[in-house]
């Protein structure tokens, strides 16, 4: 079987598994599409799909988690982790688009700017690997790694270097982010699942 039948094969399911969501992103689609051109239009479609794709490899994994070990579940969470990443990539531009229109026509939309700026606490160090603000506001910062190596705590610099920390929500088995949110000073994480349902309840 080809490896584009079977990725089809796992569109299909999400869009048989979730039906209301595959519903609400053709009526987000259109909403949205109006709001920010033909243009953005396809990368909503690439995000709805990659979404669709997503909850399916995301709920097969939280079943998973919790049962399976080694280099099976270490590839689903790779895979859905490296997916995810590019939803986020897919996701932001239309969203910065409609509040950007939104903005030259004086009209405000909370959940619009609300999603805009979780996404973009991710989308920052996924795209440039740095801290979203963390260049206009030049605040003093050390680090703690994660993982193996050196633990000490590093200072901060906007070159290139930061690597936003992951891991795997256990009820959805999709993947969390932690970036820093200068805003609040603190880490905070934030969920694709839960990103993905914002989206989709922009226009409710």
């Amino acid at each position: 079987m080809k490896a584009t039948v079977l990725i089809q094969s796992i569109y299909l399911l999400g869009l048989n598994n979730h039906p209301e969501a595959a519903k609400k992103w053709v009526s987000v689609m259109h909403s949205l599409g109006a709001m920010t051109g033909v243009a953005h239009s396809l990368s909503i479609s690439t995000a709805s799909k990659l979404d669709l794709i997503l909850r399916q490899l995301e709920s097969e994994h939280g079943d998973d988690i919790n049962t399976s070990q080694g280099d099976r579940l270490s590839f689903a969470t790779d895979l859905i982790s490296a997916l995810s990443d590019s939803w986020i990539l897919a996701s932001y531009e239309p969203i910065r688009a409609a509040c950007e229109q939104l903005r030259d026509r004086d009209e405000q939309n909370s959940k619009l700017s609300d999603l805009h700026y979780r996404l973009a606490l991710v989308r920052m160090p996924i795209a440039k690997a740095e801290i979203k603000d963390a260049k206009r506001q030049k605040p003093e910062m050390l680090l703690h790694p994660v993982g193996e190596g050196d633990p000490s705590p590093k200072s901060y610099a906007a070159d290139g270097s930061y690597i936003v920390p992951k891991a795997v929500c256990g009820a959805t088995g999709a993947t969390v982010w932690y970036p820093i949110d200068l805003k609040v000073r603190q880490t905070v994480a934030i969920c694709r699942r839960d990103l993905s349902d914002e989206f989709l309840a922009l226009f409710e």
